[in-house]
């Protein structure tokens, strides 16, 4: 296989499967805005369990089921300038505060190359 390496930045917003924006789904909104965005690429990921400042989060409370518990992450690939301009879009759409972290990765993209034949 051969690859290229290139620097690029990863963007991740924690928050709760509950949270809305705009009375959308709160990751499924800074999906979008993504998409829209044209950015290099996204994902959503949905914990079973996390905890932090505000607490523990689980879906399977001891006395109840609770999915808009959820924990959610959402992550993003592009460019530091541009993840940079998009933070600041979705705080003018009104993000609600929630715990991001920008940092420095290495893409990696490669092209698959045939094994060699067999004798």
């Amino acid at each position: 296989m051969t690859s290229e390496v290139a620097e690029r930045s990863l963007l991740r917003l924690y928050t709760l499967a509950g949270d809305t924006l705009h009375g959308h789904p709160l990751a499924d909104a800074v999906l979008e805005a993504a998409r829209q965005a044209g950015l290099a690429g996204a994902t959503v990921l949905r914990g079973t369990a996390g905890f932090g400042r505000h607490g523990f989060d689980t879906v399977l409370d001891v006395m109840e089921y609770r999915p808009e518990r959820q924990p959610v992450v959402v992550e993003i690939v592009d460019r530091q300038e541009r993840l940079e301009s998009f933070i600041a879009d979705l705080w003018a759409r009104g993000l609600p505060a929630r715990l991001m972290t920008l940092e420095r990765a290495e893409l990696v993209t490669g092209q698959a190359v045939p094994p060699p034949e067999r004798p």
